[in-house]
């Protein structure tokens, strides 16, 4: 008799006043990794080889793998600035090798319209690979 879960009473949504709701303020949306990887699509970054040499342009294109994580943030008054690590790669046609590129960009946003929009990507150390698939 006693094996029975304890009955606990129903909870009426309309007259509970003090239920937390989890609603995230407009002004306070986050700049998800998510959101990061979709604004950098058609972005260009001037990346060199990881063992040195000539600058080339990159060119975030949206069939590329990306994955970012975001290391630093900072809000101020007129927007945000985030450090994130970002590996991306392009795979390679039909006799081509695969180019990787990875490490630190700076990203600048702008709050317009209750909405974060990407305005400038600084390149901290965004090398490149080639040939070298993870």
């Amino acid at each position: 008799a006693g094996c029975e879960p304890a009955r606990v009473p129903a909870i009426d949504s309309a007259r509970s006043t003090d239920r937390v709701q989890p609603v995230q303020h407009p002004d306070k949306a986050e700049v998800s990794p998510a959101k990061i990887e979709a604004d950098l699509v058609g972005r260009v970054v001037r990346v060199s080889a990881l063992s040195g040499g000539s600058e080339t342009e990159w060119t975030f294109d949206p069939q590329e793998f990306r994955h970012v994580d975001v290391l630093q943030r900072q809000d101020s008054a007129s927007g945000l600035t985030l450090v994130i690590f970002l590996t991306t790669r392009k795979m390679p046609a039909a006799g081509e090798d695969e180019v990787q590129v990875s490490g630190k960009l700076q990203l600048q946003y702008e709050r317009k319209a209750g909405k974060w929009f990407l305005t400038r990507v600084t390149n901290l150390s965004f090398r490149y690979t080639v040939g070298v698939g993870t």
